[in-house]
């Protein structure tokens, strides 16, 4: 007699929930593998993005100049200097059919901080529009998550003949360029990232001021510096 041999139901019902067991646990580690390399991914862009602005920054502050209709004005959390910026390009080369060119224009390049959106923020503005319209109006966003703009400009005490830190630039009080800028970002706590802080040397600065403010401006910390200690050359 030939007896059919099959899986009784309770025999299907355990290899149905170790199967599913497999799978679930298969997926869990397959899910947290994608959101680990997600946020790895992400960090690196952040980190990286952080790294390149921040080298534009340096680079942009250090080449600019004097320009009397553009003056270089800092406040504690923001800062707007004469540069060179892109431009378009000649409407002649295109029409001739030559390669593109790089083309640049006198205007004004506006880093600042954006309290309600916390990011830090860059405004570019030409020399027609600087005109229209002097304040800060609107920025590109850099950098996301930030919780403090921090910045200084280091200056030339009459008074005493020293070097020391302020809190803003004003045109009404210099003349020229700080000898430095120290720029000082803060992130977010969720974000777990160090702050970023950075003193920024202008060749072409002197510090000088139109008047005597030994008495008369607020002073970071209180701590003459010497030229050498404000580049960080031994």
């Amino acid at each position: 007699m030939n007896f059919r041999k099959g899986f009784t139901l309770l025999e299907l019902l355990i290899s149905v929930a170790i199967i599913s067991l497999a799978g679930v646990t298969i997926y869990s580690v397959f899910a947290n593998g994608i959101t680990t390399w997600r946020i790895g991914s992400k960090n690196k862009s952040f980190e990286r993005n952080i790294r390149l602005t921040s080298e534009k920054i340096v680079r942009e502050i250090r080449n600019t100049f004097e320009f009397s209709t553009i003056p270089f004005e800092g406040t504690e959390d923001s800062v707007k200097f004469p540069a060179l910026i892109p431009a378009k390009a000649d409407p002649v080369d295109e029409k001739d059919g030559e390669e593109s060119r790089d083309y640049y224009e006198l205007g004004r390049v506006a880093y600042f901080y954006d309290k309600k959106e916390e990011t830090l923020c860059k405004e570019q503005k030409s020399y027609a529009g600087v005109f229209k319209q002097e304040e800060i109006t609107q920025g590109r966003v850099l950098i996301p998550q930030v919780s403090q703009l921090e910045l200084s400009y280091c200056y030339l005490d009459n008074a005493t003949g020293t070097y020391k830190w302020k809190d803003d630039w004003k045109k009404e009080d210099q003349d020229s360029l700080p000898q430095a800028v120290k720029i000082k970002l803060s992130f977010k706590k969720k974000t777990n990232r160090e702050d970023f802080e950075r003193t920024i040397f202008i060749p072409t600065g002197t510090g000088e001021q139109k008047i005597e403010l030994g008495t008369t401006t607020k002073e970071i910390g209180a701590k003459e510096l010497s030229i050498k200690e404000i580049t960080g050359e031994e």
